[in-house]
């Protein structure tokens, strides 16, 4: 009995320590394919796609998340959604791009390499508003850059939100974002209006005591499988 416990325990630690190193990379499939932009996570285009189940939030003991995200690639376009599980919603009007940092939103960061030299980023929130910009390691952010091929559509669910978009591929490849790159697939979760208590949800763990996804350990790699 002690005996089987014990390779009970064993198998399960290998499974687990297998299943985290396998959680840091990610291989996007290719299909034929192109998305309709309408935020409807449940049609056919999204069968194939590869899948990242619960986020889980770093500075809060590794808690998980419901938010579901999919990412596949088309003739075009780097296409992803995020299906999110949120039942209080914080958003505020858009009067400019930084507005969309002050309340939920989902985040993707693009580097071409573990140095984050430059990167690119896209945070977006419920509503379909955006805040991209490009940054240079540690911290150097330009608010002025943006995407020019990026398009979204969002809708508000029972219980959350839906964020579907496109990046073309030709534009990421002139960022230097080929078939074989560094992602960050993260969310923030706003508590309530009032208070500026925020959950931060990434996909995989980040090496910083404190909230801070602008780090190469935040980043898993990636790859195209076309």
């Amino acid at each position: 009995m002690f005996y089987r416990y014990i390779v009970s325990i064993s198998v399960a630690l290998i499974l687990a320590s297998c299943a985290k190193s396998a959680h840091t990379s990610l291989s996007i499939p290719f299909t034929g394919q192109e998305i309709t932009m309408d935020a409807a996570p449940e049609e056919e285009e999204w069968v194939q796609a590869v899948t990242l189940n619960n986020l889980i939030a770093p500075w809060e003991d590794d808690s998980p998340d419901q938010t579901k995200f999919r990412a596949f690639v088309s003739k075009n376009y780097f296409n992803f959604i995020f299906q999110v599980e949120d039942h209080s919603l914080v958003t505020h009007p858009f009067e400019k791009e930084l507005s969309v940092a002050g309340g939920d939103r989902v985040e993707l960061f693009f580097a071409s390499d573990s140095s984050l030299t430059k990167y690119y980023c896209v945070e977006m929130d419920p509503k379909g508003n955006i805040l991209d910009y490009s940054a240079e390691h540690y911290r150097k952010f330009n608010d002025q850059w943006d995407f020019e091929s990026i398009e979204v559509s969002t809708k508000t669910t029972d219980k959350g939100y839906v964020v579907e978009g496109r990046i073309s591929l030709g534009e990421l490849e002139n960022l230097g974002i080929g078939r074989s790159f560094y992602l960050g697939v993260f969310r923030a979760d706003f508590k309530n209006s009032k208070t500026k208590e925020v959950s931060w949800y990434s996909w995989i763990k980040p090496r910083k005591s404190s909230p801070d996804f602008h780090i190469p350990s935040a980043f898993g790699k990636a790859s195209f499988a076309k």
